[in-house]
């Protein structure tokens, strides 16, 4: 998945830009979930969430893919 594709799924499943910027930090910059709900504002225990609906997601329209 690449951060163009990771656009178009984040903002159909995420509310806020601080949600989707948080998440993709997670995903692609590698930092803790814990570290980017402090940098991005996000309150705590979201982020954590995000990622796990952000990840069944992708892997849900994978199996649509190769179905």
């Amino acid at each position: 998945m690449n951060r163009s594709q990771y656009q178009i799924i984040a903002q159909r499943i995420f509310k806020s830009e601080n949600q989707r910027v948080a998440v993709a930090a997670v995903v692609f910059d590698g930092i803790s979930s814990y570290e980017a709900e402090k940098r991005f504002d996000v309150p705590k225990g979201t982020l954590s969430r995000n990622v796990r609906k952000y990840k069944r997601e992708v892997e849900y329209l994978q199996n649509i893919a190769t179905a």
